[in-house]
């Protein structure tokens, strides 16, 4: 069976009709709102923009600091550098005057030893090797510039360094023998010594009066005595 309605018509429940959220708003506040929100979002872009531009001139000022710092810095480096240089070279030498040095007690003992009886020496000298310095040579180069109606040249000078050589330490001895060949005996002997090489008979001269020849000899000192 069919349900019957028995209300009369005016209280009759009308249906409503749907409606949807934006249905609801108004133009105007639609509007406003979405004014408000762009705004929103400007202050905040303008915000970030200032604060990473405040980030950045941080950053340079920090940087124009430093640089200052390292500008007023580097003529102490630079001094110590060459301090520093000045004092490596001065070790170099005093480096090289020690393990070249004589030690003329054990030399004078190896001498003792090994020079034959009759042959004596009359004296001793040591040359130590000397490093040369550094040689700079000036180069001119002539540079030619020429304009509408002259031609010049100019010199250009450069420098060239020529590397610092080191002479071998040598050793040189004087003395009498009774003849020729006691010297070669002599020179025989010498060659003995572990640390000469190279004895090399510089001279030998006869006395005038018969007391034997005078020999002058030279070594070369390849270790520290």
């Amino acid at each position: 069976m069919d349900a019957v309605n028995l209300l009369p018509p005016e209280h009759k429940v009308r249906a409503k009709k749907r409606s949807t959220p934006a249905d609801n708003l108004d133009s105007r506040k639609t509007l406003r709102t979405g004014g408000l929100a762009a705004v929103a979002v400007v202050v905040l872009l303008g915000a970030f923009y200032g604060y990473e531009r405040s980030v950045v001139n941080s950053k340079k000022s920090a940087l124009a600091k430093d640089q200052a710092a390292l500008a007023a810095i580097k003529p102490k480096a630079d001094a110590i550098k060459a301090a520093q240089a000045s004092t490596a070279a001065r070790l170099s030498v005093i480096a090289n005057v020690t393990t070249s040095r004589m030690n003329w007690d054990k030399a004078l003992n190896d001498f003792a030893r090994v020079v034959p009886t009759d042959s004596f020496l009359t004296s001793l000298s040591f040359a130590a090797p000397v490093p040369t310095s550094s040689i700079v040579t000036p180069t001119v180069t002539p540079t030619t510039t020429s304009t509408d109606t002259t031609t010049s040249t100019d010199p250009t000078t450069s420098t060239s360094t020529v590397p610092p050589v080191t002479t071998s330490s040598t050793l040189t001895v004087a003395g009498t023998a009774p003849g020729t060949v006691a010297i070669a005996r002599v020179l025989d002997r010498l060659a003995l010594i572990p640390w000469l090489s190279n004895v090399t008979l510089g001279s030998a001269t006869r006395s005038s009066d018969g007391g034997g020849n005078s020999f002058n000899v030279t070594a070369t000192v390849s270790q520290e005595p």
